[in-house]
């Protein structure tokens, strides 16, 4: 049996005259879950689950119940998610939420989540709330716990589509329009790549008069998506198209259905492009530079391109042009002009002895998702090997992310990405434990905070108090 295996999200909502509130959304595939038999020919899981939102070191709400599975025929195969939602009322503020799992018949298998939550009062202006991806909604019949708004709406915690999923299915509220002088005004959903190019076929619009709460919820058929990641927005405007409010999301699509499109980037003409006076080396450096941005199809296909010694220089050519263009049509020039000056950043501050800047793990988050907030760098904490810790407040949807990075061997410039809590990065549970493994053996796998080192800053640095 593989180790617990489990999808965790939230999204912040505003019940009008009564404040915010939490909705949390987990699922767990029942083939990581151990079964035990209840009755003869019936079997069932169970997941313990301990969640708590903390502020100012003060827990302001603890929360600790069991999930149990159906009780399942012994015959049928155990392929199915164990769904969760639960809905916190909080005051306004930010809050550090903490999430444990643990299988309730195999105490060793557990998995958690940690994120820093900022929750909001409606002023004056519009506002949305965070966007909830679902797998299905239908009109309510009666009253459960999936109903809201009047819908049925099972969550989907994973913003990752394979193959296998060919819609997308959302849901959001907007806040506060009822302060609005047009009698009329539009909400527009869109699906985004590159410079905000819209998917073709993946917009709505939406007429509505102000009010309190309205509700959208909606799906996009996304079977002809290709791979890369993709951003979900929703805009309010007035009806001089002037931008009231919006919100974005990060969706990750994997289709192997869709090939890049060779031909389609071989008929491109790069004469007196700004491509055009490159030379093959420096081709090959600037495509090689691209990979933390790129799409999987273009990662995989330039990794391939890159690997031929008598590839046409003209070819090279044809994929830089293409790349930009794809995500800047009207200025390719401008959009790899700005990408390139922060190459050369990472160049000054992350490049190694062996490896180039954009090659580091620091390099290709800080291409990927531009120049943090805040970072942190610790070179001389009693007992830890150096590291750092980056927070962006906002990116794409996702609030709040931070990554810490260490370097294990304490010499070289090369610090590895060790935890993150950004959609798709990497996600330890035992990063502290990692972290002052320099001077302390593992003792307790399930132990995840290691607050006893004498000089310690690090909950302070990672929660940036």
């Amino acid at each position: 049996m593989q180790a617990l295996d489990a999808q965790f999200r939230y999204a912040s909502f505003i019940q009008p005259g009564k404040g915010p509130y939490i909705e949390t959304y987990l699922a767990v595939n029942s083939r990581s879950v151990h079964f035990v038999k209840l009755a003869p020919n019936k079997l069932q899981g169970a997941i313990q689950i301990t969640i708590s939102f903390e502020r100012n070191d003060s827990i302001i709400l603890f929360d600790k119940y069991t999930l149990k599975s159906p009780e399942i025929d012994t015959l049928n195969p155990l392929n199915f998610s164990f769904i969760d939602l639960q809905r916190f009322s909080l005051p306004p503020g930010t809050y550090f939420m903490e999430l444990r799992i643990r299988d309730q018949y195999d105490t060793t298998n557990t998995a958690s989540a940690t994120g820093t939550i900022e929750l909001k009062m409606p002023g004056n202006a519009m506002q949305f709330s965070d966007i909830m991806l679902v797998e299905s909604f239908k009109r309510a019949e009666k009253t459960g716990p999936l109903t809201k708004s009047g819908l049925d709406l099972v969550p989907r915690p994973s913003f990752f589509y394979n193959t296998t999923h060919d819609t997308l299915r959302f849901y959001t509220e907007l806040y506060g329009s009822q302060s609005l002088q047009d009698s009329v005004f539009i909400i527009r959903a869109l699906l985004e790549y590159g410079e905000k190019q819209v998917v073709d076929k993946c917009s709505r619009f939406y007429k509505h008069s102000p009010k309190n709460v309205i509700v959208i919820t909606d799906a996009f058929l996304i079977d002809e998506v290709p791979s890369g990641n993709y951003t979900l927005r929703f805009e309010a405007l007035s009806r001089s198209n002037e931008l009231l409010a919006s919100k974005t999301m990060t969706i990750q699509r994997l289709n192997s259905k869709i090939a890049f499109d060779e031909q389609k980037m071989k008929a491109i003409s790069t004469n007196m492009s700004f491509v055009d006076p490159m030379t093959k080396p420096q081709l090959r450096d600037y495509i090689a530079s691209l990979r933390p941005i790129s799409e999987i199809f273009e990662r995989e296909y330039a990794d391939n391109l890159l690997k031929l010694d008598t590839i046409d220089v003209e070819l090279l050519k044809k994929f830089m042009l293409s790349f930009w263009e794809r995500r800047d049509k009207a200025n390719p020039q401008v959009a790899w002009a700005e990408y390139h000056m922060r190459v050369k950043e990472t160049m000054e501050l992350f490049s190694s002895k062996i490896m180039k800047g954009y090659e580091t793990e620091r390099g290709r988050v800080y291409l990927q998702y531009g120049k943090p907030n805040t970072r942190t760098q610790v070179t001389n904490e009693p007992s830890a090997y150096p590291y750092e810790i980056w927070w962006y407040y906002e990116y794409k949807g996702q609030r709040n992310i931070r990554f810490v990075f260490y370097n294990p061997d304490m010499i070289t410039n090369d610090y590895q990405l060790l935890h993150s809590e950004a959609l798709g990065e990497t996600f330890d549970p035992q990063w502290r434990l990692i972290l002052f493994s320099r001077t302390t053996a593992f003792r307790d796998i399930d132990e995840q905070m290691n607050r006893g080192h004498f000089g310690s800053y690090l909950e302070d640095n990672f929660r940036n108090q």
